[in-house]
This record gives structure tokens, sequence and C-alpha cells, in this order.
């Protein structure tokens, strides 16, 4: 029987002890990574004033009854190659000359986009895009002002993959 051979090579230069190392290293600097992205990114989903936006529910839901009460609807067209907004509300019993459209991106709070709706004639209004939009989109059409303080307001969304038209409320 031969005699074993003994490796002469030290443990640094070969290849599975690194590997073995090498494993546990990147879960460690993934995990300082993760750590790092928890601490300095701001969560835009989480409201900070999330106590004051749970009393505000109910005057929210008395401005999407009225708006019910009033018969309101809108049908809002996208054209995103010229970068214009056309819509047309029906119930308004005065046409104000302008109106708030909110386009609000589902996640980051950084995307949404309030475009003011300025009236054409009778119920057309119109509106110009500064950005181009993409994906799915929440929208929120109400009187100019603060959202917490106008009398009504019509929510939708629309899914630009799908159509370029959007329909809010009277369905």
């Amino acid at each position: 029987m031969p005699a074993p051979i003994e490796d002469t090579v030290p443990w640094y230069k070969q290849f599975y002890p690194w590997l073995l190392i090498a494993l546990p290293g990147s879960v460690v600097i993934a995990c300082a990574y993760t750590i790092y992205l928890a601490v300095n990114a701001d969560d835009s989903v989480v409201s900070d004033n999330y106590y004051k936006d749970g009393l505000m529910i109910n005057q929210r839901l008395e401005q999407d009854e009225r708006a019910k009460e009033l018969g309101l609807a809108a049908q809002v067209e996208f054209d995103l190659e010229v970068g214009d907004i056309l819509m047309d509300v029906t119930g308004l019993v005065n046409d104000p000359e302008q109106l708030q459209l909110e386009i609000i991106h589902p996640t980051n709070h950084e995307y949404d986009r309030i475009v003011l709706m300025h009236q054409l004639q009778g119920n057309r209004y119109r509106g110009d895009l500064e950005h181009q939009l993409t994906f799915r989109q929440y929208l929120r059409l109400s009187p100019v002002g603060d959202i917490n303080e106008v009398e009504w307001r019509l929510n939708g969304d629309i899914n630009f993959k799908d159509s370029k038209i959007a329909k809010m409320g009277g369905q």
C-alpha cells in the first residue's frame, strides 16, 4: 500500500475554503445592505399621520356620496403622444372654469401629479400632461382646492397598457 500523498499547498491557495467563506460572507453583505435600505429609504406608502387620515375617512366618504347625489360622471381621454387630457363631465350644476385631476401612482407618491383642467366650453375640459404616464394610475377629480375641503370628488383608475380612456362615477 502506497503512502498517502501529503498536501503541500496552503489552505488559503485552495478553492474550496474560499467558496465556503464566500457563501456566508455574501449573506452578511446582503443583510448589511438591507439594513441600510430600511433605515435610509422613505416608505411613501405608509402615512406619517395615520390618526388624522383615519378621522378624515368619513369626510371623504361624504364627498363620494355627494358626487353620487349630484349624478356626477366623467370620461377622461389621455393623448399620451401629444400630452393632452380631454374630459367630459356630466352632472355639474354650475360649470366651474377649472377642475383638479389628481393622477396618483399606486405605490410611490413621488410620481403623483395634479393637473388643472381648464374649461373649453360647457362641460368639456382640457389639461396638459407634463410627464409620460405608464401602467396603472388612480384618478381623482374634484373642484380646485384642498381635497379635504371640497364638496365632492370622483374616483377612478386607468391602466395605460389596456386603454387611454377612463370613466369615473355614474357606474
